[in-house]
């Protein structure tokens, strides 16, 4: 067995990474019974914020630093990307949050199609016309409410948003890993997830209309169970950091190891059915097996 994993060290890291991803949304499930999930994401991400510096004030690796402008946006863009994750994993299942942000990858190669014109090819094509079709069986836009066995619209439209925002960060990072190191280009993210929830629960003060609930609320002083759980997400959170960093520093084929990565997916939906998720429908599943199948083939394609 240790002969096997010594063999396969990037499949391995990259298991355990999607196991401690998923136990972080567990956490972030059960706190949601208390906290709003805007809070939960600063939490989340003031803890990092401090293992990141660690991390950084070990850098050796010296880059022509640049583009300072596009690094705040990926910073922005990829915190978008949470705000909406964080709404989902408070408000529908554990594993359909997790599946929204799978569809990442599709908007990522229709930005390379558009914006950088790229050849995506038929293998490409199909990929996207069943991932898409996977997100149409799960969010179910035609099913009047009393039919409806997936998610209600708001939340599927704020899923597929994730996605997007999450796909925009990522090709952001192309261009970025020519000035920065992936330390700090991880840092600027993580920095801005703290700051920008931050704002939001200053405004939510104030002002917090239930229709903006997943940008805007007020804090909430977090009882003596919720704050163990935040400690235990914050260490999950740090270390899948660092297993997702050895499974791609001791990767052979990136392309193996981000395909691994949809593992996520199945361990969420094992842990939310403990939660006290339902079982998804049929044709959810089904829209399911499609946005990961459709994934599976772009991230072959990078």
């Amino acid at each position: 067995m240790l002969r096997v994993i010594k063999r396969n060290l990037d499949v391995y890291f990259m298991v355990i990474a999607c196991l401690d991803f998923a136990l972080v949304g567990a956490c972030a499930k059960i706190l949601s019974k208390e906290l709003p999930s805007i809070e939960i994401m600063f939490f989340r991400n003031i803890i990092g914020v401090f293992f990141m510096l660690y991390i950084i004030s070990k850098l050796k690796i010296h880059k022509e630093e640049g583009h300072f402008w596009l690094l705040v946006f990926r910073g922005i863009v990829g915190t978008l990307s949470l705000y909406l994750f964080f709404y989902n994993v408070s408000n529908i299942s554990l594993g359909g949050a997790f599946v929204f942000q799978k569809t990442s990858p599709i908007f990522i190669i229709l930005i390379a199609f558009f914006v950088f014109k790229e050849n995506i090819g038929l293998k490409g094509i199909f990929a996207i016309l069943i991932a898409f079709v996977g997100v149409l069986l799960v969010s179910q836009p035609w099913a009047s409410t009393i039919n409806h066995t997936g998610f209600d619209l708001k939340n599927s439209s704020l899923g597929v948003l994730s996605g997007f925002f999450a796909a925009l960060a990522l090709t952001s990072v192309r261009q970025l890993r020519k000035f920065y190191p992936t330390e700090k280009i991880a840092f600027s993210f993580i920095l801005m997830g703290a700051i920008m929830p931050a704002i939001s629960m200053l405004v939510g003060e104030f002002y917090a209309p239930k229709e903006l609930d997943f940008i805007i609320a007020p804090f909430i002083m977090p009882s003596l169970k919720a704050w163990v759980f935040i400690i235990i997400m914050g260490v999950l959170g740090t270390i899948y950091q660092i297993h997702i960093t050895k499974a791609y520093g001791v990767a052979k084929k990136a392309g193996i190891v981000a395909g691994v990565s949809y593992l996520d997916v199945v361990f969420s939906l094992i842990i939310g059915l403990f939660l006290g998720d339902d079982l998804p429908s049929f044709m959810v599943f089904m829209g399911i097996i499609g946005i990961i199948f459709g994934g599976l083939i772009l991230v072959k394609r990078k």
